[in-house]
């Protein structure tokens, strides 16, 4: 059995951060996500110096914080302050049934500023691109053509979307709504693990979203206490010894590289 575990929101705050060092080093996770416009960038840099063999992606965040392009020509995206329109005000539009991020010009714009923000920091360029916290067709379309622009992987929520795949892992279920509904973090293995052997013969994988709280965190995001089960989670001795019990082996985006 085949499985990546993707962090997401590395560089989202300190606190976050920290919680994102501690399931680095378990070895557990090979893939992880950094947002190019928060508080904790800088620091994020410095941490995944200590983990050169992890594949860093463009966690692409259109909904928090402020823009890396030119706010006078993503204006759209926008709020009077100058931050972007956050992602609790998408989720209410989306569930009036309107459509969001139809600036599909200043969403390129954006997404590609944070592309060239990430080459700036670390030289190269992202080994996948994922996004932040809202589904859209419309973003998902632009986020689609900009990796195959780059040359990057693309694993979307809907599969139609994502780009430059050798293969199309299986997305286990969720640990936030394993948590919202009560359950514990050890035990959260037992639900995708049983996923897994059902679907022994096919590449799966997880989203976590690691961290610690703080005050950035508790102002600017809806995931509080998920972040700290899914530091708890990772770093369980139930998780590893399942994964090892099993035989899991553990992948990272790279192994989703199509050959060209």
């Amino acid at each position: 059995m085949k499985l990546i575990i993707r962090a997401d929101d590395f560089g989202f705050s300190e606190g976050v951060n920290y919680g994102e060092f501690a399931v680095l080093k378990t070895g557990l996770v090979k893939s992880i996500g950094l947002m190019v416009n928060m508080p904790g960038t800088k620091q994020a840099l410095h941490i995944t110096n200590k983990f050169p063999e992890v594949c860093l992606g463009l966690h692409a965040n259109l909904v928090v914080g402020r823009p890396s392009a030119d706010p006078n020509i993503v204006g759209s995206l926008l709020q009077e302050n100058g931050d972007f329109i956050s992602s609790k005000t998408y989720r209410r539009l989306l569930k009036e049934g309107k459509e969001v991020f139809t600036d599909e010009a200043a969403v390129r714009i954006e997404v590609e500023a944070q592309i060239s923000r990430f080459y700036q920091l670390t030289g190269k360029l992202p080994e996948y691109i994922d996004t932040h916290a809202v589904h859209s067709d419309h973003l998902y379309s632009v986020v689609r053509k900009l990796a195959k622009k780059y040359n990057m992987v693309f694993l979307a929520t809907d599969p139609k979307f994502s780009a430059n795949l050798s293969a199309n892992p299986t997305r286990l279920s969720s640990s936030a709504s394993f948590y919202q509904q009560g359950g514990n973090p050890d035990n959260y293995i037992n639900l995708i693990g049983n996923e897994m052997v059902k679907n022994k013969n096919k590449f799966s994988y997880i989203v976590i979203h690691p961290g610690y709280l703080d005050d950035i965190v508790l102002a600017k995001s809806s995931f509080t206490q998920i972040r700290t089960h899914d530091v708890a989670m990772i770093k369980s001795k139930n998780t590893k010894k399942w994964l090892e019990d099993h035989q899991v082996q553990l992948l990272s985006h790279r192994a989703l590289k199509e050959v060209k």
